[in-house]
């Protein structure tokens, strides 16, 4: 196994969450050798080409050149940057022009800098308090429901995050394909403009 492989696999292997590893399917590797220049000796690159995806705590999903598929999560983004994962709200994990990683957050609909590259993004996921960063978003017995959602699932509300509601609590969820969840917040965003 390559160093770099090697060296994020351990720094996975040391995370106290529940992270999976998804296989790499190798039609879906040649396919983003072939669309995206990745630097392959970057963290970003060696996540995308040697992993079929990352799923940390059922919540977030980093994409990889598997099941949870880089490109065709991208072809449901009207984006012009590359989104690099997701989390089962609907908010996106965006490669910035600035080298920094951003998130599109569906409380607001909006693009957010968080600052950080994408090594201090993985080392985040992976280590960091991700349950202070959802705090507001998440409910009682979340981990058992969102269990359940399969990859390409989420976590659908009504009345939507971005819209107003009495509290959390009374918003109704569902579990629904992502390709709704998104495509409902830039639908929503494209009548705002």
């Amino acid at each position: 196994m390559d160093a770099r492989v090697q060296k994020i696999m351990d720094d996975i292997n040391r995370s106290t969450k529940k992270v999976r590893v998804l296989p790499v399917a190798d039609a879906v590797k040649e396919e983003v050798r072939k669309r995206f220049s990745l630097d392959p000796e970057s963290v970003c690159g060696t996540v995308i080409e040697n992993t079929g995806g990352i799923i940390i705590e059922d919540w977030i999903r980093l994409y990889g050149s598997g099941e949870v598929n880089i490109i065709a999560r991208n072809e449901r983004c009207p984006l012009e940057e590359l989104v690099v994962g997701e989390d089962i709200l609907g908010g996106l994990y965006v490669y910035l022009e600035n080298g920094n990683i951003g998130y599109f957050a569906p409380d607001c609909l909006e693009l957010e800098d968080m600052e950080i590259r994408y090594p201090q993004f993985l080392y985040w996921c992976l280590h960091g308090d991700t349950d202070t960063f959802y705090l507001d978003y998440r409910w009682e017995d979340w981990q058992q429901e969102v269990a359940k959602l399969g990859y390409d699932e989420g976590v659908a509300f009504y009345p939507f995050l971005w819209a107003e509601a009495e509290r959390f609590e009374s918003r109704v969820r569902k579990g629904v394909p992502m390709d709704e969840i998104i495509g409902l917040e830039f639908e929503y965003l494209e009548q705002m403009q």
